[in-house]
């Protein structure tokens, strides 16, 4: 196979899959003893505490990750991907929560141009991410890549979560 080829497939296009089916389990039969609705609200929790309070929220990145990653019982690699997915999982229910609680505030013509710009948005999430897929080995960018796409998401969530807010206050 020619070496363009391989790269076009290698990375984070190949770890979607993955990360689906790892989702789905996670969903279906929490690991590591972790409840979903909690692990849930300690994120919304704390965006909205931080909102309450003036601020980003960018903070609650990692709440979920940092503390699962600590846990003794957590040393292996796997288990350490496991708790990145979790909070993958997390920032996307959220982003899809504020995109849904934006376009509420929207007339059509501006939940169309939501629309178009998430999809740009979610295209330039999934470049940007790959990269670190063909910038470093893989035992590196199986941690590079997930966190990328966690920061981004949960960006992403905040930031439309301050234009609802500024638009709440606004009527």
């Amino acid at each position: 196979m020619p070496k363009s080829a391989f790269c076009k497939c290698r990375g984070f296009s190949l770890a979607v899959p993955v990360l689906a089916t790892l989702a789905y389990a996670y969903w279906m039969q929490p690991a590591n003893g972790a409840d979903p609705d909690v692990t849930n609200a300690i994120i919304y929790k704390c965006v909205d505490a931080e909102r309450a309070a003036g601020r980003s929220g960018r903070v609650c990145i990692g709440k979920v990750t940092e503390p699962c990653k600590a846990k003794a019982e957590n040393t292996h690699r796997e288990d350490k991907i496991e708790c990145d997915e979790r909070e993958f999982v997390l920032w996307s229910l959220l982003l899809r929560k504020e995109i849904a609680a934006l376009e509420k505030h929207l007339d059509p013509q501006q939940r169309e141009k939501l629309r178009q710009t998430q999809d740009l948005w979610v295209k330039y999430q999934s470049d940007d991410c790959r990269l670190p897929y063909v910038l470093f080995p893989q035992e590196r960018a199986e941690f590079i890549g997930p966190a990328c796409t966690i920061e981004l998401k949960a960006a992403r969530a905040l930031q439309l979560r301050a234009w609802r807010d500024a638009l709440s206050m606004g009527k």
